[in-house]
């Protein structure tokens, strides 16, 4: 177990993924300023229920970041972008005196190199045209050299419900996310 200071957002975001951040609230520049001090990440969990400002309750999975790039805002905001790394799960929460969010986490297996399936060439092909769509949504990703890329980049980009997010950061195997992307393709299709 370990404890890591915590970003709680109302995105969630996935292993292999970079996501731009604006931070203005001061526990945050305070997380900020000793993460590139110390050269360690720090956690981003999804809300729950709340919001970003103020006190959210968050999701019990999450996915450390590395800032990989910043810079300071004419507008006084620290733009910041982070890539998530490894996964973890949510043992216990505590509030620092800033109402900056702690956690005790558990971090969660490192997954097996799979390689593409042939039979994921439409989730391929989905993921290209969701790419070209997110282009908007200052997201940066990686080619797709397997199938852990594949799941976790369509799972960032498809519209599913925070629950079934929670569920795939929570699954180890990405042939099982792959296949559950592909159950709630076939139940979107349906409906």
């Amino acid at each position: 177990m370990q404890q890591i200071p915590l970003f709680p957002l109302r995105v969630a975001l996935f292993p292999g993924i970079t996501l731009p951040l604006r931070i203005f609230e001061q526990r945050y520049l305070r997380l900020v300023s000793e993460s590139l001090k110390s050269g360690t990440g720090f956690g981003v969990v999804l809300i729950r229920d709340g919001s970003e400002v103020g006190r959210a309750q968050v999701w019990p999975v999450g996915v450390e970041v590395q800032i990989v790039d910043w810079s300071q805002g004419d507008e006084g905001l620290l733009h910041v972008d982070v890539l998530g790394q490894r996964r973890f799960r949510l043992l216990d929460t505590l509030r620092a005196e800033d109402g900056l969010l702690l956690g005790d986490v558990e971090w969660l297996p490192d997954e097996p190199e799979r390689p593409v399936p042939p039979e994921c060439d439409g989730l391929l092909a989905m993921l290209e045209e969701l790419k070209d769509h997110a282009a908007m949504l200052s997201l940066k990703f990686s080619p797709v050299d397997s199938a852990d890329a594949l799941s976790w980049q369509l799972a960032q980009l498809l519209p599913l419900e925070d629950s079934v997010r929670i569920d795939l950061l929570g699954t180890g195997d990405p042939l099982e996310r792959l296949a559950t992307i592909a159950s709630n393709l076939d139940r979107w299709t349906r409906e």
